[in-house]
C-alpha cells in the first residue's frame, strides 16, 4: 500500500476495506482493492475542504478495526437515512455521501495502482468518454516534454533534472516530517526483505566478500534508517532558546528547514552504504536530491527502485550516471543549494573552487591517512585483531582503515608477529556464502596506487612480511604488512587506500602523538591502552575527527556520533545531530508581541537615553545582585523616558 501524504497506513487500510464492501468485485470487474485505486488518494484529498478530509480520516481509522459484515450493515443502514432520528440521519447521509462518493471517485476514475495488470474499468463496462469540440475549436497539440538522459547528461539535460528537482522539493516539504518518516520505515523494511538481491548487487560491481557486504553496507545503512526513525522529531522540532534579560517579554525560537537541492556525490568503495545514507538524511530534514554515484559501482538502477517501492515519489531523488569533470562541473554550476561530497582530497578541492565561483556551501569528507597508537600495556592479541581488521576489511579501501600502526617498541615484537600470523590466516576472495574475509580491490586505478607506493617503498629500504608473491598487477591484492617505513616514503606520506599496514615503533607518549599527527590528513585514528586516562589524553591530543578508544573504525558505526575530519581530511559534519544541520536552513526567529510600544534603541537618540543606556549596560554586566538591581532601576527609567519621549515626538 502506497504511503499517502494526508492518510496513516491504518486509515488507508480502513478505507480499503471500506471500498471492497462497496465493490467486491465480479467474474469480469476486480474488487476495488484488486485495482489498486487507492493509490491515487492523495489526488483526491488534495481537493477536499478540511472537514471533509478530517471526516474522512475518522471514518478510516475506525473502518481499519471493523469486521467486513459490519461496515457493510452500516453502509445498508444509509438506505434508511430519511427515517433516522436528525443527528444519526445526518450522519447516516454524510457517510453515503461523502465516504462512498470518496471510494466510487477513485474506482470510476480509471486509475489503478502500479502492480494492477487487469483491464481498467472503462474497458470493463465499456465507457469511453471523450471531449465533443464545436466546429471551429481546436484543442492545442499535446507538446511532449523533452526527456532527460539520466546516463552521461549534458548541461541541458542537468538543467532540466534541477528544475524538477526544485519543483519536487516543494513538494517534498508540504509533506509533514511524519509523513516522511513513514517512507523511511518502508524503505528499511524493504532493505531488509530484499538484503539478498542488494548484496549479489553490491558483490557484483565491488568484488568484496560476503560478511564485508552485509556489515558494512547493509547492517550500517539499517542502523542510519532506524536512527532516523528514533531521532528526527526531537532533532528537527522547533526549539526554544533562553532570551537574555534586556529582551524581557520576547521570545526566541530555533526553526530547521531544508535548504532546498542538495547535491551528493559519493564514492565507490561503499556504493550502498553512501547512497543511501545521505541521501536519505537530505530528504528527512525536507530537500529534494541530485545524486551521482561514481562508475566505478553506479549500481545502476537499484537505489530508484528501492526508492520507488518505499513510496518516493518521481523526482524527489534523481540519479545521474557518467563521468568526467565537463558533468561535475555542470552539476555544480546548475547551483544546487548544498554539495555533499565523499571522496579524494584532489576532486573536494576541485569541488570546493568550483562551488566558491556561486557561492555554494559544501560538506567534504575526504581521504585518511589514519594512525592506530599501541601501548605497551595493551592487550596484544586484541590489538593484533583489530589492526588486521582495521587496516584490510573491505581490501583496504576505506577512508578510515588503519594505514600506520605506532606500536611500543617494548611490545613491538610480539604485536607484529600476531599481526603476521592473523595476516596469513585472511582468505581472499569474492564469495557466497561467508567463507571469505576480504574480496579484490575494486578499482584498477587504485590497484597501480598501490603497486606504485610498494614499489617506492622496498626501493627506499622497507620490508614486506606478507604478500611478497604479488604481481603488482592483479586486482587480488594480498594484504601487506611492512616495516622500515620512513618519512619520506610515498606510503608514509600519501593515501593508499588498499590493503597495507606499516608498522612503525615509538618510545614516549608525546613521539606517539607527533608521529600520529605528521601528514596533511586527519579523519580518523585510534588509541589502545588499559589505562583509559592515557587512551583519552592521546585521544585529545591527535588531531583528527574521530578517534575509537580499544577499538578501530568504531566512531562512524554509531549513528548518533558526527562524521568528518580536520586538516585536509575534509570540511563539516554528517551523522548525528550534525548530520541533519548539514542538509539545514537553521533560522533564528526572535518574537515580539504586536504593541504601540517602541524600543528603547531605536530613534531618537539624546543624551538622557545615553546615560541610561549606559547605566542599564554596566549594572547588568557587572558582577553582584547589588549591579543587577541597579541596572534594572536603570532599565525602567530608560522604559518610562522612552515612552515620554514617543509621546511628545507624536
Amino acid at each position: 500500500m502506497k504511503i499517502s501524504r494526508y492518510f496513516t497506513l491504518r486509515q488507508l487500510r480502513g478505507l480499503e476495506r471500506a471500498g471492497d464492501v462497496l465493490i467486491p468485485g465480479t467474474d469480469a470487474s476486480p474488487c476495488f482493492s484488486g485495482t489498486g485505486c487507492l493509490d491515487h488518494v492523495d489526488r483526491l484529498a488534495a481537493y477536499l475542504n478540511g472537514d471533509d478530509l478530517d471526516g474522512l480520516r475518522i471514518v478510516g481509522g475506525l473502518f481499519a478495526w471493523w469486521p467486513r459484515w459490519a461496515i457493510r450493515l452500516l453502509f445498508s443502514l444509509c438506505a434508511y437515512r430519511e427515517r433516522m432520528p436528525g443527528t444519526l440521519g445526518a450522519g447516516l447521509r454524510l457517510l453515503e455521501i461523502g465516504v462512498k462518493g470518496a471510494l466510487m471517485s477513485l474506482y470510476y476514475a480509471n486509475v489503478t495502482g502500479e502492480g494492477y495488470c487487469g483491464p481498467k474499468v472503462f474497458d470493463i463496462i465499456d465507457w469511453h468518454p471523450r471531449i465533443v469540440l464545436r466546429d471551429g475549436d481546436h484543442p492545442s497539440p499535446a507538446v511532449p516534454s523533452e526527456p532527460i538522459a539520466f546516463q552521461d547528461p549534458s548541461p541541458a539535460d542537468i538543467t532540466r533534472i534541477f528544475v524538477r528537482a526544485r519543483e519536487a522539493q516543494r513538494e517534498i516539504a508540504g509533506w509533514p516530517l511524519e509523513k516522511r518518516l513513514e517512507i523511511i520505515a518502508k524503505l528499511k523494511q524493504i532493505i531488509i526483505d530484499r538484503q539478498a538481491m542488494i548484496l549479489d548487487r553490491i558483490q557484483q560491481e565491488t568484488g568484496k566478500s560476503r560478511i564485508d557486504a552485509l556489515t558494512a553496507e547493509i547492517f550500517g545503512t539499517l542502523d542510519h534508517l532506524d536512527y532516523l526513525g528514533k531521532q528526527s522529531r526531537r532533532i528537527l522540532a522547533d526549539r526554544k532558546v533562553p532570551t537574555p534579560l534586556a529582551l524581557m517579554g520576547k521570545k526566541s525560537r530555533i526553526y530547521f528547514e531544508p535548504l532546498g537541492t542538495a547535491l551528493i556525490i559519493s564514492p565507490w568503495n561503499y556504493p550502498f552504504y553512501q547512497a543511501i545514507v545521505p541521501i536519505t538524511l537530505a530528504f528527512v530534514v525536507g530537500n529534494a536530491v541530485v545524486y551521482k554515484p561514481s562508475h566505478l559501482t553506479p549500481l545502476a538502477g537499484l537505489v530508484e527502485e528501492l526508492l520507488t517501492a518505499a513510496d518516493f515519489r518521481p523526482d524527489w531523488v534523481q540519479i545521474v550516471y557518467g563521468r568526467g569533470a565537463e558533468m561535475g562541473d555542470a552539476l555544480i554550476d546548475a547551483r544546487p543549494d548544498k554539495i555533499f561530497f565523499i571522496g579524494s582530497a584532489r576532486t573536494g578541492q576541485q569541488i570546493m573552487q568550483r562551488a566558491a565561483r556561486h557561492l555554494i556551501p559544501v560538506e567534504l569528507e575526504m581521504g585518511g591517512k589514519d594512525p592506530m597508537i599501541v601501548f605497551e600495556d595493551a592487550d596484544i592479541e586484541r590489538a593484533a585483531a583489530g589492526a588486521v581488521w582495521g587496516a584490510f576489511t573491505n581490501t583496504g579501501q576505506s577512508c578510515t582503515s588503519v594505514e600506520k600502526v605506532l606500536v611500543h617498541e617494548s611490545i613491538a615484537e610480539a604485536f607484529t608477529a600476531a599481526v603476521v600470523r592473523r595476516t596469513r590466516q585472511l582468505i581472499q576472495a569474492t564469495d557466497h556464502d561467508g567463507r571469505a574475509d576480504i574480496g579484490p580491490m575494486t578499482s584498477p586505478a587504485q590497484v597501480k596506487v598501490v603497486a606504485a607506493q610498494i614499489a617506492d617503498a622496498r626501493a627506499k629500504g622497507a620490508r614486506l612480511l606478507t604478500g611478497t608473491g604479488w604481481d603488482d598487477q592483479s586486482t587480488l591484492v594480498p594484504p601487506m604488512v611492512v616495516v622500515g617505513v620512513t618519512p619520506e616514503m610515498m606510503l608514509e606520506q600519501e593515501e593508499t587506500f588498499g590493503p597495507v599496514l606499516p608498522i612503525a615503533t615509538f618510545n614516549a607518549d608525546q613521539e606517539a602523538v607527533d608521529l600520529a599527527n605528521a601528514g596533511r590528513f586527519g579523519l580518523s585514528a585510534s588509541v589502545w591502552s588499559a589505562d583509559l586516562s592515557r587512551a583519552e589524553r592521546t585521544a585529545r591530543a591527535i588531531v583528527t575527527g574521530n578517534v575509537s578508544i580499544n577499538n578501530v573504525m568504531l566512531t562512524e558505526g554509531n549513528h548518533a556520533l558526527p562524521f568528518g575530519g580536520a586538516k585536509q581530511s575534509g570540511i563539516g559534519r554528517y551523522k548525528g545531530e550534525f548530520g541533519f544541520y548539514c542538509f539545514a536552513n537553521i533560522k533564528s526567529i526572535l518574537i515580539d508581541a504586536n504593541s504601540a510600544k517602541l524600543e528603547a534603541n531605536w530613534f531618537p537618540y539624546t543624551p538622557r537615553k545615553l546615560d541610561l543606556f549606559t547605566r542599564l549596560t554596566t549594572g547588568l554586566y557587572s558582577p553582584g545582585w547589588f549591579s543587577l538591581v541597579k541596572g534594572m532601576i536603570a532599565g525602567l527609567k530608560l522604559e518610562m523616558y522612552t515612552k515620554k519621549l514617543n509621546r511628545r515626538e507624536e
